[in-house]
């Protein structure tokens, strides 16, 4: 058997089943996040809706990246087990039963944990959500709701963490308490962007993951963090991973890099994006991210939260 490697991968808002109404974050009236969260998981629980292997529910460049990890993982003589960092389910494996949802820890999004009529930060907001969630039995019984217990019962294992600041930032305290239970903390890695967590006490696991990084492994920036871990994992010799490594090897790769590509594109107000939106949609768009490359490719410029906000805005407000 092959060295114990836990690849916790963070979830897709992109769904391959549409999500019930009641499934939506924003059907939740309570403000306080315990309460939220409470209210949800009872929601969650108590639904009628059929259920389906979480691996199947999500879609996208991140999410089928993903999905190959675990067989890199392999060829270097890793034992894998994927795993996802749910902002609806919280910590699950990938062949936990669940139900179709809608929930993030990105900001600014009708289904975000974030709420800023809280009066709390949005980092204590994330973690208070993400513990919450982890007190309830999850979907697949008898399976860890943790990363501390995954490493408890585990300690030698290899911890690859693969998603976004704020997915990290949810996850922040458990992975603070995993790495104290491993026997050899520089197992624990975390593929993200750089980001204020990354120089604090997570910064001996942070492996930058760049948009330098883009220029050599290809795709988009949406699959960025995935192909980063894949390379990782195909690199990887002796069954074990060491953070303190691959961190100066990542970092040494974005110095060497070619400065990156500067867009001269016109900027717009949030009107005339979503009159962009609407023009896209009745020619036929579907998804935000194809809408996104169409203004891009005609040189205007919008953030991607902000155009997924206002295309979401716009297809329940049509």
């Amino acid at each position: 058997m092959g060295k114990v490697l836990h690849i916790i991968a963070s979830c897709t808002d992109r769904k391959h089943l549409p999500v019930p109404e009641a499934l939506r974050l924003r059907s939740i009236r309570a403000v306080e996040t315990e309460a939220r969260a409470n209210t949800w998981w009872q929601r969650l629980e108590s639904h009628k809706h059929p259920q389906g292997p979480v691996h199947q529910l999500y879609s996208g460049e991140h999410w089928s990246v993903v999905l190959g990890l675990p067989e890199a993982a392999r060829k270097n003589g890793f034992n894998p087990s994927l795993w996802i960092a749910s902002a609806g389910y919280g910590l699950i494996p990938q062949d936990a039963q669940v139900r179709p949802y809608s929930a993030t820890f990105a900001r600014g999004q009708p289904d975000s944990v974030v709420r800023d009529s809280e009066n709390k930060d949005t980092g204590e907001q994330l973690q208070r959500w993400w513990k919450t969630l982890s007190n309830h039995a999850g979907p697949a019984r008898d399976q860890p709701r943790t990363l501390r217990q995954l490493a408890c019962e585990q300690p030698q294992a290899n911890i690859l963490i693969v998603a976004s600041p704020l997915y990290v930032a949810a996850i922040s305290d458990d992975l603070e308490f995993a790495a104290k239970e491993l026997q050899h903390p520089e197992r624990l890695l975390v593929v993200s962007s750089p980001a204020s967590l990354s120089k604090g006490s997570l910064a001996p696991h942070w492996i930058p993951s760049s948009a330098h990084h883009q220029q050599r492994l290809g795709g988009s920036r949406l699959g960025l963090h995935a192909r980063v871990a894949r390379e990782i994992l195909l690199a990887a010799q002796g069954g074990h991973l060491n953070a303190a490594e691959l961190r100066v090897r990542y970092q040494k790769f974005i110095k060497k890099s070619a400065p990156l590509r500067k867009y001269d594109r016109q900027l717009m107000t949030d009107d005339e994006v979503r009159e962009f939106i609407r023009q896209v949609v009745d020619e036929g768009t579907k998804s935000w991210s194809a809408a996104l490359k169409q203004l891009r490719a005609r040189q205007f410029a919008c953030e991607q939260r902000r155009f997924k906000s206002l295309f979401v805005q716009a297809q329940e407000n049509p």
